[in-house]
């Protein structure tokens, strides 16, 4: 008898045990004291892109400087943009970077604090015929796959009788409308004035009329994530308190 309570008793720990570990199974880190992995673009620039093989930009040295004040230590996962929020619901990811605040974004995942303003823009050909929104009808409008840009692009097309086009890589957009395969691009005014301005008075494109959108980006976390929201969101405040969010802005954008 004595033999068969411990047998039973064995068993419970091991329920128990097995038990425990399925609930953590697939889970992200949350402040584990492990490495946080982010989703993030390679080609996004200025935000966040690649250059000599490493990973850089405003958001990425925003990112950087966070975890330095937060005590948490990140790696980078590359992904196309529209892993980004799948990868957040199924735990492969803990933070998701460039992403703008959207209320159907809130329905399933958590916004930090805003960390930069921006807005969309249009963009064609110096010699394009393109001169305002209304003249996009009968024209091709290319943007990036599962991003707000795609959306506003679909929104023009149908508002001026033109067609949407999605491409996964956002860094062929420009290429796509270089070689005549679309007539526009919709993308975030960073981007495009980074672009402009590294090309300089060679620059094959421009920007057509206003901003389409005001933007705010922000990082993402897991719906229901809390505590590694308020350790982002204190790491933020903290960087913009002490100067250290001027200085890297002021890097990046007052060239």
């Amino acid at each position: 008898m004595k033999k068969l309570i411990a047998f039973i008793s064995l068993i419970g720990i091991v329920c128990l045990t097995l038990a425990g570990c399925s609930s953590d199974e697939g889970m992200a880190s949350e402040s584990s004291g492990g490495k946080l992995s982010v989703a993030a673009l390679n080609n996004y620039p200025p935000l966040i892109f690649k250059q000599n093989g490493q990973l850089t930009g405003f958001e990425y040295d925003i990112l950087q400087a966070i975890s330095k004040e937060a005590g948490l230590e990140f790696e980078y996962k590359e992904m196309k943009f529209d892993g980004f929020i799948p990868g957040l619901q199924s735990n492969q990811v803990d933070i998701a970077s460039s992403l703008l605040i959207r209320e159907e974004r809130k329905e399933v995942v958590d916004f930090s604090d805003v960390f930069f303003e921006s807005g969309l823009v249009l963009v064609v050909p110096v010699d394009s015929d393109i001169k305002r929104f209304q003249d996009l009808k009968g024209k091709t409008i290319v943007a990036t796959q599962g991003s707000t840009t795609l959306e506003k692009a679909k929104e023009l097309a149908e508002e001026y009788g033109g067609e949407a086009k999605p491409l996964k890589e956002t860094d062929a957009l420009f290429l796509d409308v270089e070689n005549g395969n679309s007539h526009a691009l919709v993308l975030n005014s960073p981007t495009v004035d980074y672009r402009l301005m590294q090309d300089g008075e060679n620059t094959k494109f421009k920007i057509v009329g206003e901003h389409i959108t005001v933007d705010e980006h922000a990082f993402a976390v897991k719906k229901g994530n809390e505590e590694l929201l308020k350790e982002i969101n204190e790491g933020l405040k903290a960087i913009k308190e002490n100067g250290e969010y001027d200085r890297i802005f002021n890097e990046w954008f007052s060239k």
